[in-house]
């Protein structure tokens, strides 16, 4: 059905000792685009328990139990936002958190990934310290976010956490401090922050829960879940393949899953940037093909159409990928990844300095995102084609430090010290390459880059600074 798993059945042994060296995202959070009519069906057992259906229902938060409690939402990640805490003296400041926790829910209800309970049944919990465990069963979400606002002299302190209802885990917490002076700036910069941030690491909670499961037990997106989380960080020969059967499993069992399809492209499409393609254009080709299929079947999913814009931009058409890549984004704008993804595009276009711009941006909304390693690579590399060598230097040794295993970052990081004369350094580079990835040979790196690389002034000039670099 699918040429890529047999090819990756034969090449199993050398595949082993790629499975955490491959050029994606260091932690990948899973499109959630199927079930929609399932959740609405939810959403209507979410209107029960305002008591108008009937029956001794009470409304949440009050402290009396439920004659019957929604059910978890699962095909999805659900998250239910409270209403942040005013924490100051100053009760002029109950409006400022009010709209960031109304401006917090808008913008995870962007993301077509997730659930998330409407203001309406959150803020019945206002100016109440519920139990978590309690706010997940009378509202049948997975995560719940919490957070308060303190003014401390001239300084807003921001605080929020994400907690997993079931265990009650923390899954993510973090503090921000602005200045109080320009308060709405302010509230728009910490809101994309907190929700750009939040998205990543629900990535991260369902990764780990997903890869507690049974595949057997798990519906479509949810084996594409595993498929991912697998793909990325299990160090096993079998990896490769098995999420290769995971995906296929999750198109057979739903064919009209967009992601699927495009998962499966991305799979293929990763041939390419990890050097281990036979043929290009024919793989280029089948990638390209899936992507459109998946987009076909939701074109209006802004994680199916980010996806399906790093796989095209992988196959060779950066231009394609900024279409789907700036679709996604106009209706998610809070996605870090594919904001990511949409600069690499950009600088593959030799649209460099609006490509420096995404990046500034990914880093202003996601300081502490799980995939910044390979932001910070994709950063040096633009800063490189400006001929910025002491800016890319920075960017590189970065993404060494935070993705030390990314191959990519040892070959970009050889070519910007190349640029910067510093040969022997940019040798003990390259060697750190050959330590890593034995396969990556200069051959190969060359025709990946002629490929990828649409202006040739762009491609002549980092095959240079690798080849001043190179040592056998």
């Amino acid at each position: 059905m699918f040429s890529l798993l047999e090819w990756v059945a034969d090449n199993e042994t050398m595949l082993s000792g790629l499975a955490a060296l491959v050029v994606i995202i260091g932690v990948v959070f899973s499109p959630m685009g199927a079930g929609v009519r399932a959740t609405m069906a939810r959403r209507g057992n979410l209107a029960s328990t305002d008591g108008e259906s009937g029956g001794s229902v009470q409304g949440p938060g009050t402290g009396q139990n439920f004659a019957s409690f929604p059910p978890l939402i699962t095909d999805k990640p659900s998250v239910a936002v409270l209403p942040f805490t005013n924490m100051s003296k100053d009760e002029d400041k109950e409006f400022f958190a009010d709209g960031m926790t109304e401006d917090i829910i808008t913008g995870l209800s962007c993301d077509s990934r997730l659930f998330v309970i409407a203001r309406n049944s959150t803020f019945a919990y206002k100016g109440q310290s519920p139990n978590i465990s309690t706010v997940g069963r009378e509202l049948g979400v997975r995560y719940v976010l919490e957070g308060s606002i303190r003014l401390i002299n001239d300084r807003l302190r921001i605080t929020a956490q994400l907690i997993e209802t079931e265990t009650g885990a923390h899954v993510w917490a973090d503090k921000i401090d602005r200045p109080a002076i320009d308060i709405f700036d302010v509230q728009d910069e910490v809101v994309d922050s907190i929700v750009t941030t939040l998205c990543a690491n629900v990535g991260v909670a369902e990764g780990k829960r997903a890869r507690r499961q049974p595949p057997e037990s798990l519906k479509a997106w949810e084996l594409c879940i595993q498929a991912e989380t697998i793909w990325i960080g299990q160090l096993t020969a079998t990896a490769p393949r098995d999420a290769l059967e995971l995906t296929q499993k999750a198109t057979e069992i739903e064919p009209g899953y967009g992601f699927g399809w495009v998962f499966l492209g991305y799979l293929l499409s990763m041939k390419m940037p990890m050097l281990i393609s036979e043929n290009i254009p024919e793989d280029a080709k089948q990638a390209i093909e899936l992507a459109h299929k998946g987009v076909a079947l939701a074109p209006e999913d802004p994680a199916l159409l980010g996806y399906a814009g790093y796989t095209v931009l992988w196959a060779g058409e950066a231009s394609l990928g900024v279409d789907y890549l700036e679709r996604s984004l106009s209706i998610n704008p809070n996605s870090g990844i594919f904001r990511q993804a949409y600069g690499t595009a950009l600088m593959v276009a030799s649209r460099h300095e609006e490509a420096l711009e995404q990046f500034e941006l990914f880093f202003r909304q996601s300081p502490k995102d799980p995939s910044a390693g390979r932001a910070y690579h994709f950063r040096g590399l633009v800063q490189l084609m400006l001929g910025d060598f002491e800016a890319a230097e920075k960017s590189t040794l970065l993404t060494i430090k935070h993705a030390p295993t990314f191959l990519w970052g040892h070959v970009t990081h050889g070519a910007v010290l190349a640029g910067l004369g510093q040969e022997d350094a940019a040798q003990d580079s390259i060697r750190k390459l050959h330590e890593l990835g034995p396969h990556w040979t200069l051959e190969k790196l060359h025709e990946f880059i002629i490929f990828f690389y649409k202006n040739k002034d762009d491609a002549e000039k980092l095959n240079s600074l690798i080849e001043q670099a190179w040592v056998d």
